[in-house]
């Protein structure tokens, strides 16, 4: 007993963090930071499949949500030349991928410094390769977050520790929602009928009234009645059906509730993981970055927990300030972490917000 005690003990702390990890990612689609090295990749893949990579496959079906640093995003365009000579392609073919493709999907954020070093992972990346500096700030900020990088050993202080990181993790956030759903979809097929009377009855009560209640009642108690009246070995034969179906049932709820359990460890092991200590702007960033439409300060902050709960005066003045940087505005008063931005491909500048 003593022994079982102190193995709880000694896992508690890392069950806790756990629990809150998943609380966290089961909010909203699940954010990704796109470092440089994936868009090699990703239009290596492209130009192979002819069709878009899974990370913004993913990002299309609503699954995840992309956002990239404006540095990084311009260190991207200005590699899209070399890329062009790596994949034996014109550039302008990856200029027309790249932009009508992968930027309409792509919400673009620029952290101003104050921001930037808030989190001491995102320096030791910068420690490592300076470059890496941007990207590695915007996913310390909004993780637990999928960083799509191959670079395993410059992002290492973000805990990635293999070059396929970001896609196993992006199987498992695939896989973890299409659990989710068939979960949802098994729930609702023994509460079906039920649905389907209570929409028949409210049906029937529109059309003849109150005479509706007493006819459902009849025939409840019609079938009981009759159920009882059935020989014994009808009424078992019954029974097994009912059984079978209840079996049929819970294996079904079973085995996607093991798919979700398998993604959620997944997750856990290939995200970077959230900070000890989130900081106010990370938990704003955050939220938006998972919010399912565009926010009010009022609304960000009553969705925070109180310990990162900033007045809403406070909050509502800093956005507007980082409104150019950070936010763009759906409608007024009304926030969306980062700009889209598009390009003009008969003149290849470089990306401008939109």
């Amino acid at each position: 007993m003593e022994n079982d005690a102190r193995q709880l003990s000694h896992r508690h702390p890392e069950y806790l963090r756990r629990s809150a990890f998943l609380a966290e990612v089961g909010r909203g689609p699940i954010p990704c930071v796109l470092d440089t090295s994936c868009v090699r990749t990703g239009l290596g893949i492209q130009l192979h499949t002819g069709r878009p990579p899974r990370s913004i496959l993913a990002a299309q079906e609503g699954r995840t949500r992309i956002f990239i640093e404006k540095e990084t995003l311009d260190e991207t365009w200005e590699r899209l030349d070399r890329f062009a000579d790596q994949l034996r392609v014109p550039v302008g073919r990856l200029h027309s991928m790249f932009g009508n493709d992968w930027l309409p999907h792509i919400s673009v954020v620029s952290l101003p410094e104050s921001v930037r070093c808030l989190d001491h992972r995102a320096i030791a990346v910068g420690d490592l390769d300076f470059g890496d500096y941007p990207a590695a700030a915007l996913a310390a900020l909004l993780s637990p977050c999928i960083l799509l990088t191959g670079n395993h050993r410059h992002f290492a202080p973000l805990g990635i520790s293999y070059s396929r990181q970001f896609s196993d993790a992006l199987i498992a956030a695939i896989d973890l929602r299409a659990g989710e759903y068939q979960i949802q979809g098994i729930i609702m097929v023994p509460a079906a009928p039920v649905y389907a009377v209570g929409a028949a009855t409210k049906w029937a009560y529109g059309k003849v009234g109150p005479v509706a209640l007493l006819l459902l009642a009849a025939v409840i108690v019609s079938g009981v009645f009759l159920y009882r009246r059935q020989p014994t070995e009808r009424r078992e034969a019954i029974r097994t059906v009912a059984g079978r179906f209840g079996e049929g049932f819970m294996e079904q709820y079973a085995e996607a509730q093991r798919a979700v359990n398998s993604a959620q460890n997944q997750l856990f092991a290939c995200l970077v993981p959230p900070p000890d200590k989130r900081s106010i702007p990370s938990a704003v960033l955050r939220l938006l970055a998972t919010a399912c439409d565009s926010m009010s300060a009022e609304q960000i902050s009553e969705g925070l927990p109180a310990e990162v709960q900033p007045s809403v005066d406070t909050l509502r003045r800093w956005m507007h300030v980082n409104k150019p940087l950070l936010f763009s505005e759906a409608r007024r008063g009304s926030f969306r972490l980062g700009n889209r931005y598009s390009i003009s491909i008969a003149a290849v500048d470089s990306p401008s917000g939109s």
